[in-house]
């Protein structure tokens, strides 16, 4: 079975995305800050890795995790869900971060599976 890491601080996104990504047929694992998920990838690597931007110790620490983690493997498919544009209006695309995906919050589950459903 095919198995997602879900990195975000919010833990009703890991609950509520988690239960939905479970009820597709993945494996769920998580964690609630960057450097636990860098550790998680480094120990045993996901098939796919789902990244929140905003963390209470910096606003925009998954720019920095997205870098890291394409670092430890470029082949991972990595999709970064924010509300970010939307809460603060900033200009940013795919260009400005290492990932394959972004995914607004809140979380269209129908678009998400079928984004997953085209890298894993």
């Amino acid at each position: 079975m095919q198995r997602i890491l879900i990195i975000d601080d919010d833990e009703d996104i890991i609950e509520t995305v988690g239960s939905l990504l479970k009820f597709e047929g993945y494996n769920v694992d998580f964690a609630t800050t960057t450097e636990q998920g860098v550790e998680m990838i480094k120990n045993a690597p996901p098939d796919l890795v789902l990244l929140d931007i905003m963390f209470p110790d910096k606003k925009t620490k998954g720019f920095d995790a997205a870098g890291e983690i394409k670092a430890i493997n470029p082949n991972l498919p990595l999709f970064v869900f924010t509300a970010i544009n939307r809460e603060y209006a900033f200009d940013f695309s795919k260009d400005d971060i290492k990932a394959d995906e972004f995914i607004n919050k809140p979380v269209k589950v129908d678009r998400l599976v079928e984004k997953i459903k085209q890298y894993i």
